[in-house]
């Protein structure tokens, strides 16, 4: 495994963000979700594509808190521009758990 260093670490901006919608993405080559996501007034609403299908229906995931990174330079996903990279953790079959945080935190708040 390759180290980074503490700035390596820092220039990695994680924030906490509220998924607003979600809908379906047919036009992806795998199954996905576009998720629009708020991050409170600093960085504002941002959008997602996430390959979440498997254990998410799109009527949990809004209100849910996610962390991702906001700090990538948007990516153009078929027909969308994804904003902001969803965190999660891939099971052994590849389903992928969204990163969480425990208790409701401010929208915008960066991972300490």
């Amino acid at each position: 495994m390759d180290t980074i260093t503490w700035d390596d670490f820092t220039r990695v901006d994680l924030r906490v963000g509220t998924i607003v919608s979600a809908k379906a993405f047919p036009e992806a080559r795998t199954p996905a979700y576009i998720l629009t996501i708020d991050f409170g007034e600093e960085i504002g609403t941002l959008r997602s594509s996430a390959q979440i299908t498997d254990l998410y229906a799109l009527d949990d995931l809004p209100g849910m808190q996610i962390v991702a990174v906001v700090n990538f330079p948007p990516k153009q996903i078929g027909p969308m521009m994804s904003e902001c990279l969803v965190t999660g953790f891939h099971r052994a079959n590849g389903d992928v758990v969204l990163t969480t945080p425990d208790a409701p935190v401010p929208n915008g708040t960066r991972l300490a």
